[in-house]
Formats: structure tokens, sequence, C-alpha cells
């Protein structure tokens, strides 16, 4: 197999992966752990300077949200304020301030008692104008006795603003005893101008009295713009929500910025995690530039000849190995033996139950419905390892059925010796003798523990002596693509279809008992015997006949799109070097290939004979060996495929090349495999993904830094310095702003315009038919 001297190091393309993927860099496993660290320190560098964006982000949006919020609360109030509130609605304010009856205004005098006042207002409307501000201070403490005669006063307001986000505390003085509305109402309006106020609608203002924090100089939104990364961010807010610097305005603003955060170290560990996974697969592209067909020069005969038969028992004997290993049912493979190829198995379904593969049914066993049908479906070739930007597709289809063994295709010739009767079996002729093949005596009687298969060769012909084979052991028979040229010639019903291949298996049982019945029709044994002392019978197959197994195939190649599609003959239209690559490849993937060189050895059931005695064998387990074949069909396939792109036999000695001229020169470089201590890297991930955290290093810097707008004045708690990635963010805003602004504003004259249009030719329309009619 591939080493890795075959493989193609440097840049290459994998054309059967995703655009994104496709390209990638075999280096070796070496070079290829020093390129995925490399991408993985960029992306950790860069980390500080994506949190850097995502704070400016974040900031951005939170202004946008508050400007937004001002801007509709601007025009509720200026609602409000065109429809000042009538004098009733204040009365509850002025309540908190004053006792009144109906006839006096009174306070509390020194004993707790009610006081008439010295100077009562004449009325409430007549002082309205005098209080257009009204103070508001905290509340007296809750301890404060009732009895106190001191009123309480207005409170002075602390400098400095509200944090954004909290109520402000709105308290309405109260009035000494003895004192009106209007000293009330001056003494208020003085401290007003001593404390930051609130306008409402009306004309009133209500002075804020700032929130009594330990750490009200602070807030989540100060303490996100000056963290430098999440972690830092993350601390802070839980230090303020221990201290109970969080009010319940900043919970959402919190909540929203942690799940940002968590966002931010999901992504992070994502991008850690692909820069891991640069370094993707083993395929290479294979370096051979000896590739092509090599067979033997039967010319040559001799030794030549008989290491030529061990090298394609060989070929087979792997091909049926790498089956076994790789296309398991269960799923249990032999992972060491299974990553030298590009994919490792070639899938394919089975259903059972299916039509007769032959022209009559009469031919199959157990009737019409009595076949196995393997598919492979319309499969890309680059499965087996072609790799070229349109690669071709292909389907491989077999259906096989035990045949019918009636009076009609089996004949006995022979005296009444058991011993000395001939069984021929009449499944066509094969060269001058009317029958297909015979047997004689009763196999069982040959004391050989074996499932006996023998094969004949189309066309065969002695490489000693040059002259046709004519021995009678010969059971496994093969109809070509050229049926004309074959050595054997099937029955009319039973020939394939034009592109089809037929191989046709006789399976003689011989000395070999089994510890329970078998009803399988190839490999049956029901006849009991007793070897005492034992209680239990064992079992044989006193049949002296050979059952019959015939298999069609079917390979069609298809052209990229899968609309077009060919046998395996040759056809007139022009190929490129992908489509001989995928059709030399497919030759021998047929029944008679994959069990012509073992003979009886490739059966399964062959495994589970010890001695004499037999394990015992499922009631289907003729399509269990069928199933076997077909997958070493497959396997071929991609041993072939191999074979043709490194030139396997070209240094064999009596070996000629015999690659189609069409294809020679041209199947080099096309074919991938697995290779052994090299590893591909994308290009588009070694290359991109650092390159991405440079620009997201150079987005960080700020705008000034690099001319972009003057530097502010450096302030302890003032805004930071806006980055290049918000200059371009505003450029690019504003541009698609006046796109969209420009698009909206001719959009109701383009489609009115068209209204119009539509308008006039319909009414044009309508006139025409209006006279065309009598």
């Amino acid at each position: 197999m591939s080493t890795s001297t075959d493989a193609s190091c440097g840049f290459w393309t994998d054309h059967s992966l995703g655009p994104l993927d496709r390209w990638q860099i075999l280096a070796s496993d070496y070079w290829a752990q020093w390129m995925s660290a490399f991408v993985a320190v960029c992306l950790t560098l860069v980390h500080p300077y994506v949190f850097k964006i995502v704070r400016s982000l974040c900031c951005w949006l939170w202004g946008l949200v508050e400007s937004l919020v001002a801007e509709w609360t601007r025009a509720h109030q200026h609602d409000f304020a065109s429809s000042p509130p009538a004098p009733d609605e204040l009365q509850p304010l002025l309540n908190q301030g004053q006792r009144s009856d109906n006839n006096t205004h009174r306070g509390l005098n020194t004993n707790g008692n009610l006081a008439k006042q010295k100077n009562p207002p004449q009325s409430v409307e007549a002082d309205q104008g005098a209080s257009n501000h009204i103070a508001l201070a905290d509340p007296p403490p809750s301890s404060q006795s009732n009895n106190d005669t001191r009123n309480p006063e207005v409170s002075e307001s602390r400098e400095g603003e509200d944090e954004p986000g909290e109520a402000p505390n709105i308290h309405l003085a109260q009035p000494e005893a003895d004192e009106g509305l209007a000293d009330l109402a001056t003494r208020n309006r003085n401290a007003v101008q001593k404390s930051p106020s609130v306008p409402v609608s009306g004309g009133h203002e209500y002075v804020v009295s700032p929130p009594q924090s330990a750490h009200s100089a602070e807030n989540p939104r100060e303490s996100f713009v000056r963290s430098n990364d999440s972690r830092e961010t993350v601390w802070d807010f839980i230090r303020l929500f221990m201290h109970g610097g969080v009010k319940l305005s900043d919970t959402a603003f919190m909540v929203v910025l942690v799940t940002i955060l968590f966002g931010l170290f999901v992504a992070q560990t994502v991008a850690g995690i692909f820069s891991a996974r640069i370094a993707s697969d083993r395929a290479s592209l294979s370096s051979s530039t000896s590739c092509g067909i090599w067979e033997l020069d039967y010319n040559v005969g001799g030794e030549a000849s008989i290491h030529d038969d061990l090298h394609n028992y060989q070929k087979e004997s792997r091909a049926s190995q790498y089956a076994r290993d790789c296309y398991s049912p269960s799923g249990i493979t032999n992972s060491q033996g299974c990553r030298s190829f590009y994919n490792q198995s070639i899938g394919f379904e089975a259903k059972y139950d299916q039509v007769c593969p032959f022209g009559s049914p009469e031919l199959c066993l157990d009737g019409l419905y009595s076949a196995v049908t393997f598919d492979t479906g319309h499969v890309d070739s680059s499965i087996i390892g072609v790799n070229a930007p349109n690669t071709h597709k292909f389907r491989r289809k077999t259906s096989c059925s035990p045949l019918n063994m009636t009076a009609k295709y089996i004949q006995r010739y022979s005296s009444d010796d058991v011993e000395n009767t001939t069984y021929r079996y009449y499944y066509g002729p094969k060269d001058a003798s009317a029958f297909t093949f015979q047997t004689s005596g009763n196999p069982f009687q040959w004391l050989v523990p074996v499932y006996s298969v023998k094969y004949s060769p189309p066309n065969h012909i002695s490489p000693w002596t040059q002259t046709q084979m004519t021995y009678e052991l010969n059971s496994t028979y093969f109809s070509s693509l050229y049926p004309e040229d074959d050595y054997w010639r099937p029955l009319p019903d039973l020939r394939p279809p034009i592109g089809s291949t037929l191989t046709i298996i006789f399976v003689s049982s011989n000395h070999i008992y089994h510890t329970t019945p078998s009803l399988d029709p190839i490999f049956p044994a029901t006849k009991p015997r007793y070897f005492p002392p034992e209680r239990e019978p064992y079992y044989y197959n006193s049949d002296p006949f050979a059952r019959a197994l015939a298999c069609v195939d079917t390979t069609e190649l298809c052209s990229p799109n899968g609309q077009t599609c060919w046998s395996m003959l040759p056809n007139s239209a022009s190929h490129n070097a992908a489509y001989w690559l995928m059709k030399l490849s497919l030759e021998n993937s047929n029944i008679y290939d994959s069990i012509k060189w073992r003979l009886g050895t490739a059966l399964l059931a062959q495994e589970s004979v010890s001695q004499f005695i037999s394990q015992p064998l499922p009631a289907n387990q003729w399509a269990v060996e069928v199933s076997q074949l077909f997958a070493t069909s497959l396997a071929r396939i991609q041993y072939d495929a191999w074979s043709i792109a490194h030139g396997e036999e070209r240094e064999r000695s009596g070996y000629v090349e015999v690659t189609p001229d069409e294809a020679k020169g041209r199947l080099c470089r096309l074919y991938k495999f697995n290779s052994i201590g090299y590893t591909n890297v994308s290009l588009l991930g070694f290359i991109g993904l650092p390159l991405a955290a440079f620009v997201v290093y150079v987005l960080s810097w700020e705008a000034c830094s690099v001319k972009w707008g003057k530097r502010a004045p450096k302030k302890d708690k003032g805004p930071p310095e806006p980055m290049i990635v918000e200059k371009l963010s505003h450029s690019v805003g504003d541009v698609l702003s006046y796109i969209l602004v420009g698009i909206f504003k001719r959009l109701p004259t383009w489609l009115s315009k068209k209204w119009k249009q539509w308008w006039a030719n319909r009414n044009i329309r309508s006139r025409g038919a209006d006279v065309e009619s009598p």
C-alpha cells in the first residue's frame, strides 16, 4: 500500500470537500502541530481586543437606547405641558404641607395642638402663582414625635447628578405653624435654587435627592467601561451586587451584559476548538509518475505465468480480507487496516426476496421473488480516490439466486452403481459440450472435509501447452461482456442483459458433518447419522448433486450530473482522465473475479469447518456468501484504483503496459489516499484565522492614533477614546442611511410613475377594445 514517500507535500486541492475546506497544505505531523499551535496562540492573544470591541459596541447600543428613551420622554412631556393640570390636581400635594378645614388654616403649636394661623391666605389660587417651585426633601424620621413643635425644614440637596436609571426621592416640605402658603413658597423657592431639579409638566420643578448607596459614585455601566476583560467585569458586578451598589434599573443591563460576555467566552472556546481542527485529516495526492495498467504477456510462459497466478490470488485475497475487516455489517472494523484508502468502504444496500434476475423465473429455485440484490446506487467516483473538479459517478449492482435443479436441468447418466453415476448440468453449453458441468459419484464419499468449488476461465488456454483445457473439474463459469468469445454460453433465458456479466458457481459438499440440520439450498445437511455413544446425531448431505448459484453483475458509468450513463462496453463519447481512472478501476469488480482464484477457500462456510465437523449455518447462508463476495468486488475497486495510480505491476517480470491510448499518461496525480506520517492543514484556517486576529487588533486601536480625529482631554471617568471600528461603523452607517433615505424618498415617486403608466396603458387597451367591438 501507499507510504509516506508516495505523498505529494505542499499545497493541493481536495475537490470532494466544500469550498471552504478543499484547499489543503500537506505537511509532516511535526509541522502540522506547530501550525495549529500558531493559530491557537493568535486566537488567544486577540481575546482582549475582541473584548474592547464588544465593550464599545455594548456602550454604543446602550447609549442608543438611552437616547431613544429620552426622545420618547421629551415627546410625551411636551404633550403633557401643552395641557396644564387643573388646580385640583395639585391639591393632594398641597394637603401634604397644610392642614385645612372649611373656615380656618391651622398649624401645630408647641403643645401639639392646632393653632390658628396669623396670616391665612385669602385662597389657594391666590398663592398658586407664587409657588411655582415646590421644594422637596426627605421626610422626617419615623421616630419623630407627633408632639414635636419644630417644623421640618427644606432639605438641602447634595450637589451632583443622580445615577442613571434611579428614581429620585421626592418629598413635600411641611409648613410651620402660623405660616402661610406665601412664606412656604418663598422659602422653598430659595431651596430649589440651591438644589438640582427635574422639570415636569405645568412649569413645576421637583428637587431630586441622590441615592444614599455606599457605592453611589459607581454603577455597572461605569464599571464595564473601565474593565479590561470579561473576568474583571464580572468580578466588578459581583462586588457591586454584594455591597448593594446595584439598583433594580441596572439589573437588566447586567443580565444582558453577562449574557454577551458568556457568549464571548463560548465563541473563544469554539475558536480554540476550531484552531485545533485546522489539522484535518491525512488525505494526500499521489506523487507517482508511473501510473497505468500492466498485465502479463502470456507469450513469456514458464515461471512468469506461475508467479502471475500467485499474484492474482494475492490480489483477490487482500480485497477479500479488507472486505471482512472494513465492510463488516456490525460496524466493528479493524481500525488500523481500514485507514489506507480515502474512504473506508463503498456503501451498499441489500434487498431480499427480489425479482428473479433471469429471463425466466423458472430458473430461480424458489420462483419469481427469491433473489437477493446488492446495490450501491450512484456513487461519486471521489469515494474511491479520484480527485478532479468534475468527477463521474458509477453504480454496482448484483442479483443472485440458487438455480432450479429439476430433471430439466440435471440429468443422470450411469449404471446402477451409485459410485459410477454421472450427473450433467444443462445451463448452457461450453465449448463443444452440450452441458455445462458434470459430477461423478457421491461427493460425500470423498474423504476431504471441504466445499468443492473449481473454476474455468473463459477461453482458458494452458500456459504450458497453449491448447484448450478440456478436463471436467471446472465448476465456476463466467459470461463476460463479449459473450461470443466466451468458453461457456448460457441458456437464452439465463443470459444477462447487454452490458452485464453472469457468474455460475457449482458447490459440492464433501465429507462434512453438521451439529444441527442445515436447510440452506446451497449448503444442505438434513440426513442424520448416529455415532455411539453420542446421543445426538450429526447431519450430512446425502444428495450427490452439486448446487448451482448464479449472479448477474451490472456496472453503470454516469456523467458528473448523472443524466447520461454508459455500460462498461466501449462508447464513442470523449472522456477525461478522471473517467478512465474510474472505469479501469471497475474492470475486475464482479462476483467471478472475487472467487475464481481462491475457489472454495473464499466461502465463509468453509471457515466453520474443523476437521469433519461444521458449526451450525443459517438458513440463508448462500445470501451471506454472496454478500461477502459483493463486498470483495467493491474492495477490489479500491485496490485497483490505487494499483493503477501507482503502477503496481510495472516492475514485474514479463508484464507489458495495456493502458488505453486515450488514458495513457493522464492517470497520474489524480488519486488521493490516506498517507502515513503526514497531516493536512486547512489553508483558509491557517491564513484566515491569524489574519482575522490581526484585523481585530488593528480595529481596536484608538482612531486618534492613526490621525482619525483628535484626542480628547484626559478625564478620570471620561469615556474612552473612539476606536477605529467605531469610526468605520459610523461611516458605514452614514452611507447606508444616505442610501436608504434616498431610496425611500424616490420610491413613492417611482411607484406613482409606474402606476400612472400602467393605468394609461390599461385605458388605451380598453379604448381599443371598444373600437373593435361592433
